[in-house]
């Protein structure tokens, strides 16, 4: 039960790491 509320949250953050990580290599 707590792994289905955790992985997507995870998963969430980690691909809004990767976007912004993206951005800021674009922009550089």
């Amino acid at each position: 039960m707590f792994t289905s509320f955790f992985a997507p949250l995870a998963v969430g953050l980690l691909v809004a790491l990767f976007t912004d990580w993206l951005d800021r290599r674009r922009h550089k």
